[in-house]
């Protein structure tokens, strides 16, 4: 557009020479080529403001991987070349990345899991074994890297996305599910002298994964046992509403400070009352995903008179 303006404007001079030269003294050329070139001059700043904004515009749709060009291909097309090249690299590079990591958390998951057996075998040989300080400690460290293990598992699911690509919601049991969640912490229930209650209403459905919830429930479960004191109760119940259906387990343990009820769903986090305990603070934020996952959400609150309310809310339908 600039070669044009320079050529208009030279031959807006040349004529206003050739006019001036015929009609001397008068000041009507001088005013006319003034006023012709300040308009020619707004006419080109303008002109190039509006392709700089469409310039702008069509670089903003490069990048969001658009291709209606407002301006000439001829103006976009270096630039445009230039975006898509490097935006393409950045996608292929961050879904290498991302395909990588999903793929080493699939195989840690998988070498953890595969472990379990012999680790599991390792033990009972320990325990049949006549009692003696070896057999003990090959018990404890047994014991040990199971737990490592579980701990392994839970956060390559955290972190290589594989709750997301696995989690299949469907119409399912509730009274099922909480049957399954329950039956897991049973045994460490009773060595504590601890009652399991469930209060589900009969052929209550909602739509969930099976397994996967089963998990995150018993995740709550297994810390109610864990914390509660012995001789305690604990209590699932379940209730439908018009969109979904709520899951409270209800224990009669310390009960959560309230400054740290929002960051137990934190990665890693260890409330004050717990670092003692065994665990290494991903438990409860694999239950959220997993519930969150599935449309749901989870929250915490204390009970009055002590304890804590766990609730999982579940699409009904």
């Amino acid at each position: 557009m600039t070669p044009l303006f320079i050529l208009g404007w030279l031959v807006l001079t040349l004529a206003f020479c050739l006019v001036n030269s015929l009609t001397v003294g008068s000041i009507w050329p001088t005013a006319c080529y003034a006023l012709l070139t300040g308009l020619m001059a707004a006419g080109f700043a303008s002109y190039e403001r509006e392709q700089r904004q469409k310039l702008l515009d069509d670089v903003q749709k490069t990048l969001e991987g658009k291709d209606d060009f407002a301006v000439s291909e001829r103006e976009i097309a270096p630039l445009a070349r230039q975006l898509k090249l490097k935006r393409g690299e950045e996608e292929s590079r961050d879904r290498r990345v991302t395909e990588s990591y999903r793929n080493l958390a699939s195989l840690v998951s998988d070498i953890a899991h595969q472990c379990k057996t012999p680790l599991t075998a390792a033990k009972m040989y320990a325990e049949l074994l006549p009692a003696s300080p070896e057999s003990a400690a090959i018990v404890q460290q047994t014991d040990k890297l199971q737990f490592l293990l579980d701990a392994l598992v839970k956060l390559s699911r955290c972190e290589g996305g594989l709750i997301e690509e696995n989690v299949h919601p469907a119409e399912n049991s509730v009274e099922a599910l909480v049957s399954q969640a329950l039956s897991a912490v049973v045994p460490e229930a009773e060595s504590k002298n601890m009652v399991l209650a469930a209060e589900i209403p009969p052929e209550l459905t909602a739509i969930f994964d099976p397994r996967w919830t089963a998990e995150a429930l018993g995740t709550i479960l297994d810390n109610a046992v864990k914390y509660a004191p012995e001789g305690s109760k604990i209590t699932v119940s379940a209730q439908r509403y018009d969109q979904f259906i709520r899951l409270d387990i209800l224990d009669q343990g310390p009960g959560i400070p309230e400054d740290e009820l929002p960051e137990i769903w934190k990665r890693f986090y260890r409330g004050r009352t717990t670092r003692d305990a065994s665990g290494v603070g991903i438990g409860l934020t694999l239950c959220r995903m997993i519930v969150q996952a599935q449309g749901g959400r989870v929250l915490c609150q204390n009970r009055e008179g002590g304890g804590c309310r766990f609730s999982i809310f579940l699409p009904a339908e």
